[in-house]
């Protein structure tokens, strides 16, 4: 009997642990795919607004529609995830984008798009982004086991990281340069079909959920269910408020700090916003290879607080490497904190209602954000731009600093981060009896 081999240990990548579910690899693969064509749309989106009015209302009303669809449809992608096969609603989902998004690029190289015609094939496109959302948050938790939610979540931010910050962007940029950008619409419409089909290959499969309710009873439950988790309600709230004094001061008055105070302002604010990109890469990273902190709610409002905090720091900050600092870490406590929420809500909400949760989810926390946008200019008219973002900065910070204090937010905090103790230790004892039986050879 040869004595007990001895195993050498030797470091991996575990972001890359969930991958080996195939599932969830195709998901992964459908959507850095459908990321990339979104990092193309983004720029080809307004270079194309422009192309066709030269005006930024024009832009404006193009916005309208990428942004309000979402917020009417979100609540009813969430019902329709909650009752019918979430594979099929995202397969239908991306068939209608890739048409939305397919249709204005044929149209674009063929001249004869017109403003109307971008702004109502843009508004299916975000309706349909609508139906995704809620369906793929609730997706994971079918095609994962539990303890690797967090990893998967971070691959998939920092996946859509690379691709819509970084890739997608200079990809768009070289096909109008080199093509049109009709073209660069075409990429992102075939994107959706490829993200179709990978999710048709899905193994996964759900039989639709047979209920005599209808719609809105349904998404009244879903709403009644947050309403009843207080934790649920005052996150949302928090998130709400967190993005009201984030938000405007972070797209209306940094790229007018910026433009105004620092040379090269365009150049610039390209530095500061990639820098912001490093921070979320660099997030994404850490939080998928170290797991989910042990006391992570705790984590998450401070690293959101962190985030809000940023603005403050960029009304401080005058030279280019302070802001580029401040965004960095700004950005990656927006992601990782994110990337914390998205695991949370897949652990603890019933799967039955994850999706309408989901829904009320994003349209809870940004229901704010036009007024946020609307009051931010005005305000730096009156007192000042600096001293709008160090206020907005300052009060949105403490808030969420002060919150996960609050006792429905520090018992699910001790309860949740207690669960996981034990649940590690159940794994490393089996894990354990596993590794103690030796391996025999003649």
């Amino acid at each position: 009997m040869a004595a007990p081999s001895r195993r050498v240990s030797v470091p991996r990548l575990l972001l890359l642990r969930p991958l080996r579910e195939r599932d969830f690899a195709l998901v992964f693969a459908g959507t850095t795919v459908s990321a990339l064509g979104d990092g193309l749309y983004y720029v080809a989106l307004a270079w194309q607004t422009y192309e066709i009015s030269n005006a930024p209302t024009a832009m404006s009303l193009v916005g309208v529609a990428a942004t309000l669809p979402q917020l009417l449809f979100l609540l009813v992608g969430g019902a329709l995830s909650d009752r019918m096969d979430k594979r099929r609603l995202l397969v239908a989902a991306d068939v209608l984008r890739g048409v939305a998004i397919s249709a204005i690029g044929l149209l674009s190289l063929a001249g004869a798009l017109e403003l109307w015609m971008l702004i109502a094939l843009v508004a299916l496109y975000a309706a349909g982004t609508s139906l995704f959302s809620p369906a793929a948050i609730a997706l994971l938790p079918a095609i994962l086991p539990k303890e690797e939610l967090g990893r998967g979540n971070a691959l998939l931010a920092f996946s859509r990281t690379v691709c819509v910050r970084i890739a997608g962007p200079a990809a768009g940029g070289i096909a109008i340069a080199l093509f049109g950008v009709g073209y660069a619409f075409i990429g992102d419409g075939l994107s959706f079909f490829v993200s179709a089909l990978t999710l048709v290959a899905l193994r996964k499969r759900e039989l639709a959920a047979r209920t005599q309710e209808s719609l809105l009873r349904e998404i009244g439950e879903g709403l009644r269910y947050v309403r009843g988790q207080r934790w649920l309600s005052v996150s949302l709230a928090a998130a709400a408020v967190g993005l009201l004094c984030y938000m405007g001061p972070m797209e209306v008055l940094l790229p007018y700090l910026v433009k105004n105070e620092l040379a090269d302002g365009a150049r610039a604010l390209g530095i500061i916003l990639a820098s912001g990109g490093a921070g979320a890469l660099v997030g994404s990273l850490l939080i998928g290879q170290l797991g989910q902190p042990r006391r992570r709610i705790l984590v998450m409002y401070v690293l959101w607080a962190l985030s809000t905090f940023g603005i403050a720091g960029y009304a401080v900050s005058f030279a280019l490497w302070q802001f580029a600092v401040v965004c960095f870490f700004a950005i990656a406590g927006l992601i990782v904190g994110g990337i914390i929420w998205t695991t949370l809500l897949q652990e603890l909400v019933p799967e039955r209602l994850l999706g309408r949760v989901a829904s009320f989810d994003v349209l809870v926390s940004f229901a704010l954000v036009p007024l946020s946008m609307a009051i931010t200019g005005p305000i730096a008219d009156a007192i000042g731009v600096r001293a709008t973002m160090i206020g907005a900065g300052l009060v949105g910070g403490l808030l969420l600093l002060v919150l996960p204090w609050t006792p429905s937010l520090l018992a699910l905090d001790r309860a949740d981060s207690a669960a996981r103790a034990q649940g590690e230790e159940s794994r490393r004892s089996r894990a354990g009896r596993v590794s103690a039986v030796p391996e025999l050879s003649e």
